[in-house]
């Protein structure tokens, strides 16, 4: 399993256009993505479930990787989540 935290610095926090990036590029990779969030754990490929963390700007998450692809899909993520 990897392990991607990251701090959201967007003032919006995680808002639709973020949520969908990521949804997005978790669906391309085999392995199962989680976005955690002050305890709570949402499915990174499920759009909503994303959305219902409701995460607001400066707070950190983690975004974990497991699978057959996960180096790949980890280090996908992480760039992605850098923009963040």
């Amino acid at each position: 399993m990897r392990e991607i935290a990251c701090d959201i610095t967007d003032p919006l926090g995680l808002h639709i256009q973020l949520a969908v990036l990521l949804a997005s590029e978790a669906q391309r990779w085999r392995s199962h993505v989680t976005l955690t969030h002050e305890g709570r754990s949402a499915d990174a490929k499920q759009l909503m479930e994303l959305l219902m963390l409701g995460v607001r700007s400066g707070e950190r998450v983690v975004v974990s990787v497991s699978g057959p692809d996960e180096a790949t899909a980890a280090t996908a993520l992480a760039h992605l989540a850098s923009t963040f």
